[in-house]
């Protein structure tokens, strides 16, 4: 099992000075790696006008860290690639590869808010599945192939790569045989550089949440990381990825592949963590509770409509507690991981134990908590195998 911190760095009000915000990720980054973190997962968010989520570009960030660290690997969790033009997006993940020295992860998504979409890119605005869905899967396939081939050509719904009818002109004298239709003189492949460090390129993970996306994945050989559902649905879906991938002719070890992020907090007892961060988890929880009560539930769970209605106008500590939450003692947390990892089989645990509002140092703390009292324990209870693996 392989144990990252996941990182949405805020400044509500934008009433900080963004160096200090900058500054605690570079303090959590290194702290994570002192204490034996394998990776360290970065997000992508725009136009923030509350503050909550504050980093547009996390593969700056990432090639910031790797200047600041050794041996941590440092991943995208996610970068929203719809976003991005996918040639310029393939060449920025080669280029960052080769800056941390191979030490990167690709978290992809597809993005889930309209205001972002629509300013960057209103094809793929994410209210409009289909089309969303069209430029994920192009820029997943020209990303793969411009990083892991020498030249390529592609035709899809949203891009074409080369642009088509381009030929060699002053400004670009492209004049080579494998590239460069004979008989025309149109340019019908096209080449990136650099390569990426980690061949064929590094690994790579989507942010899921629906049945579609998890067998998506699986077939188009990507990792999977959730988010909030409870241990029973983790099982459901980590089995519905392992089906996918064999569907596809991949046979996998149970959970290989499969992560989760959970939020956290280290205290010294159940009632002391939802004091530091119960109010914090639970206003973020509440910002991003569009979807609603449904993904904190256990399959075949159904809520009564007067319970559903409440819990989407809003979300309550004791709903989401034992359901999606690590709020407790070190004893407690060591208990919660252990279960992921044996009864479910995770490869990847991402905690994260700030949101915004929270102070620093209380993040801090509950991350030096977990590093001095439940880390240690947990790579103890692995397996030689699996010990052997982690990094």
């Amino acid at each position: 099992m392989k144990i990252g911190y996941f990182s949405n760095p805020w400044n509500l009000g934008h009433s900080r000075d963004y160096r200090d915000v900058l500054n605690e990720v570079r303090e959590l980054a290194r702290t994570c790696e002192q204490a034996g973190f394998d990776n360290f997962w970065l997000a992508e968010h725009h136009f923030s006008i509350w503050g909550r989520e504050m980093l547009p570009n996390p593969l700056m960030m990432a090639a910031d860290l790797a200047a600041r660290t050794d041996r941590i690997r440092i991943g995208l969790a996610a970068a929203i690639i719809t976003f991005w033009h996918p040639l310029r997006l393939a060449e920025d993940i080669a280029l960052l590869d080769n800056l941390t020295d191979g030490r990167l992860e690709i978290g992809v998504g597809r993005g889930n808010y309209g205001l972002e979409g629509l300013n960057l890119n209103p094809v793929a605005d994410p209210n409009n599945a289909a089309d969303n869905f069209a430029v994920f899967a192009e820029t997943i396939e020209i990303v793969k192939r411009a990083l892991s081939e020498p030249r390529f050509r592609f035709k899809g719904q949203h891009y074409t790569v080369p642009y088509p009818g381009f030929k060699m002109d002053q400004a670009h004298p492209v004049n080579h045989p494998d590239y460069v239709d004979a008989q025309t003189g149109e340019l019908r492949y096209i080449s990136t550089y650099p390569s990426p460090c980690q061949k064929p390129y590094p690994p790579f993970w989507q942010v899921v949440d629906s049945p579609s996306s998890i067998e998506f994945a699986a077939r188009n050989d990507l990792g999977i990381i959730m988010w909030r559902p409870t241990v029973a649905s983790l099982k459901q879906r980590c089995e519905l990825y392992r089906e996918s991938a064999r569907a596809a002719g991949v046979e996998l070890p149970k959970g290989a592949r499969t992560g989760i992020s959970r939020d956290v907090c280290i205290a010294d007892g159940r009632e002391k963590a939802r004091k530091v961060g119960g109010k914090w988890v639970m206003d973020a929880l509440n910002f991003s509770n569009w979807r609603g009560p449904k993904i904190f539930l256990n399959p075949g769970e159904e809520l009564s409509p007067p319970e559903e209605e409440a819990l989407k106008k809003e979300l309550t500590f004791d709903f989401v507690d034992e359901r999606s939450l690590i709020f407790g003692s070190p004893d407690y947390a060591i208990e919660k991981f252990s279960e992921l990892r044996d009864d479910v089989g995770l490869e990847q645990i991402n905690m994260k134990c700030g949101w915004p509002g929270m102070p620093h140092s209380d993040t801090m703390r509950s991350l030096e908590l977990f590093a001095e009292r439940v880390l240690p324990e947990l790579r103890k209870s692995e397996s030689p195998a699996a010990a052997s693996a982690v990094g």
